[in-house]
């Protein structure tokens, strides 16, 4: 029982943890760094959903951190669309076998949006972009009623809104 309850500690523990470093991620201008941040963030919450034992939310974003920094390394040709693809490939699939019906699309879209923006767009427009990706999980989590996640991503568009006017500015 006490190792239950120190498991399920930690990982609220590592989970808040990823939160702060996904927000620091949106105050950074410069879209390498942004990357590395969220992709730590991303990292830090496959583990919290791991040491819970929701497998799939943990694999999803175990994906989505190595898609983050892939992102970013494979600038063109070839190998850059076979990876946008396999990782639209890879949402679409987890979006399958988890469906729940017409909501399952909100995250889904998110991810997806989200690939193709950090695959194909500068960093001015794929923050933009992001922003879309935000009104579906916020969307989500309030259906959802998932409270925790709806602050924390409504915090990240509001630091992603300032960020992008920092850079319009520029």
């Amino acid at each position: 029982m006490q190792l239950d309850l120190n498991l399920l500690n930690l990982a609220y523990l590592i989970g808040g943890i990823g939160i702060l470093v996904e927000w620091r991620a949106y105050c950074l201008p410069d879209g390498l760094a942004f990357r590395r941040w969220s992709a730590a963030g991303a990292v830090l919450w496959a583990v919290q959903y791991l040491l819970l034992d929701a497998w799939t939310a943990g694999l999803t974003m175990a994906s989505t951190a190595l898609r983050t920094m892939l992102s970013n390394r494979l600038e063109k040709g070839l190998y850059k669309r076979w990876a946008a693809a396999g990782f639209v490939a890879l949402f679409s699939g987890l979006t399958a076998f988890s469906w729940q019906g017409p909501i399952s699309l909100l995250p889904a879209f998110a991810v997806i949006n989200t690939t193709l923006a950090l695959f194909y767009l500068d960093n001015r427009r794929m923050r933009v972009a992001l922003l879309a990706s935000s009104v579906a999980w916020i969307s989500n989590d309030y259906i959802w009623q998932a409270w925790p996640a709806f602050v924390a991503e409504t915090v990240a568009m509001g630091l992603n809104l300032r960020t992008i006017r920092k850079l319009f500015a520029q």
